[in-house]
C-alpha cells in the first residue's frame, strides 16, 4: 500500500511537469474519466490528435516513473 502511495505521488509530480496541452489531456482522460472524443471536443482537437498526445505522454511518464 505504501508503494502505491509513492507511485501516486511520483505520478502527480510527473504530470505537473508536463507541458500544458499534454497535462490537460492526461487530467481530462484519467482524473476526469473522459473519452478521447470528449477531450477532443473540449480542446478543439481531433480524436486522433488526442490519442497521439495521450500515447506519447503516457510513454514519457512511464520512462520517468
Amino acid at each position: 500500500n505504501e508503494d502505491k502511495n509513492i507511485t501516486s505521488i511520483d505520478l502527480k509530480s510527473s504530470v505537473s511537469c508536463l507541458p500544458p496541452r499534454e497535462r490537460q489531456v492526461i487530467i481530462l482522460r484519467y482524473y476526469r474519466d473522459m473519452t478521447q472524443q470528449q477531450v477532443a471536443d473540449i480542446m478543439g482537437l481531433s480524436q486522433v490528435q488526442v490519442h497521439r498526445i495521450e500515447k506519447n505522454t503516457l510513454k514519457e511518464l512511464a520512462e520517468k516513473v
